[in-house]
């Protein structure tokens, strides 16, 4: 090979002759910064000076996924089920506070999970391990009058009438407290502000009183005619509402109200009622239900506590998607220090341990999610964004605060989305 050929080919390949043949473009095109970085320009990861797309040392892209979304969905779909070694470089970092963020915002990508892969893996796996380990114990007897569809209780304003008519021993008492627990409902829709919300959930406690009440009538031996009477009585009731909600002003129309959101809403709450019976049944059915429904609430959380951390670092220089890459490797640690401990719980359940093993597995792991954490992403916090102690003490109490709230709503939204799921 002569000298013109050999200074062609460590043109077009590098010296080390791995580089890949540029695209051919039309004369006269311009290249992108996207496909062609400055000739000055340096690998963020380990320092090389870059001569296309690609690093030729480490194999890092040359761009920076947390400089543009668009690049950032591309890194996301680009590499998304693609699990290697780096998991367990990602996860072993990671148990050093701040350790995998700070080098990743630094440009040491290429060494690491994504944050979102990372936390999406964690999250299905914590979570179906949860649901493997976490067990609640049944009762030795079930109450089978609570388990009916017609037992159920819904006291939502009538003030445990409804309940009470399962325990009725004659027709006139069904009767009454039928009529009063109705009453109840009424007087709590005239009393409250969000009537479309009151009328929503008033509604679906008003059929379980009907349901309720003529049941417990066909069981103490009521004639069809008693029957009948009730089945009048409903449908007057149904008619008098209607006139009522129009005499008060309330909405009777898709156009004034939102029906959906009420018909939403009933859905919801027959789901729960079916629910609750299947949890008193089986307890175990609690946990798989809320289980299920945490991730959605940690994806929800997740980009809100990053738009805190933006909040509260508006002069460190970072934009949004370098605090959620903060964000979710924050969460990725608390998702793993959970998956440890459903870990030890499903050890516990093997009864391979003594007793005062056992107890102290469970005082470790209260210490470690209710005191270890918290440090861990306090000292997080200190090492990536570099402040001094004081002022890193103050935002991590304020942001430690509203994050409180913050995952208190995620907490019972997850108990009520896995009830009416």
């Amino acid at each position: 090979m002569d000298a013109a050929a050999r200074g062609l080919r460590e043109t077009r390949f590098g010296r080390a002759g791995i580089l890949p043949i540029p695209p051919i473009r039309p004369p006269g095109a311009r290249l992108s910064a996207h496909d062609a970085p400055s000739a000055l320009a340096r690998c963020e990861n380990c320092g090389t000076v870059l001569q296309g797309g690609f690093c030729h040392v480490c194999g890092q892209h040359a761009h920076n996924p947390l400089r543009s979304f668009a690049h950032a969905a591309e890194e996301v779909f680009e590499s998304f089920w693609h699990l290697d070694g780096r998991i367990f470089r990602t996860l072993a970092d990671l148990f050093a506070p701040g350790r995998v963020a700070a080098r990743y915002l630094a440009g040491q990508r290429v060494r690491y999970l994504p944050p979102l892969r990372l936390f999406i893996i964690l999250s299905v796996l914590t979570f179906f391990v949860g649901k493997l380990t976490l067990h609640t114990e049944a009762a030795d007897t079930v109450d089978e009058a609570r388990t009916g569809k017609n037992n159920v209780t819904f006291n939502i304003g009538d003030k445990g009438n409804s309940e009470l008519i399962g325990t009725a021993t004659r027709v006139e008492d069904v009767l009454r407290l039928r009529e009063d627990a109705l009453a109840n409902l009424d007087r709590t829709y005239r009393e409250s502000d969000a009537k479309w919300l009151t009328a929503a959930i008033g509604r679906f406690a008003e059929e379980r009183i009907e349901e309720r009440a003529a049941a417990r009538l066909s069981e103490l031996g009521a004639t069809p005619e008693q029957l009948s009477a009730l089945e009048r009585s409903a449908a007057l009731r149904r008619v008098a509402a209607s006139s009522s909600a129009t005499r008060e002003g309330a909405p009777t129309n898709a156009s004034d109200s939102p029906a959906w959101l009420e018909r939403w809403m009933h859905a919801r709450l027959t789901r729960m009622e079916g629910n609750i019976e299947r949890i008193q049944r089986t307890p175990d059915e609690f946990v798989r239900l809320v289980l299920g429904a945490v991730p959605g609430a940690l994806l929800l959380l997740v980009p809100i506590f990053a738009l805190c951390l933006k909040l509260f670092y508006l002069g460190s220089g970072r934009g949004y998607l370098e605090h959620l890459v903060v964000a979710l490797y924050s969460h990725a640690m608390l998702l793993l220090a959970l998956l440890l401990a459903f870990a030890l719980v499903g050890l516990q359940s093997l009864q391979i341990t003594p007793a005062w093993l056992d107890n102290a597995f469970a005082i470790a792991i209260g210490l470690g999610l209710s005191l270890a954490m918290p440090l861990y992403l306090l000292r997080m916090q200190k090492r990536v964004y570099a402040q001094g102690w004081p002022m890193t003490l103050i935002k991590f109490a304020l942001i430690g605060s509203l994050y409180t709230i913050l995952l208190t709503f995620a907490t019972i939204y997850a108990v009520l989305a896995g009830l009416s799921s």
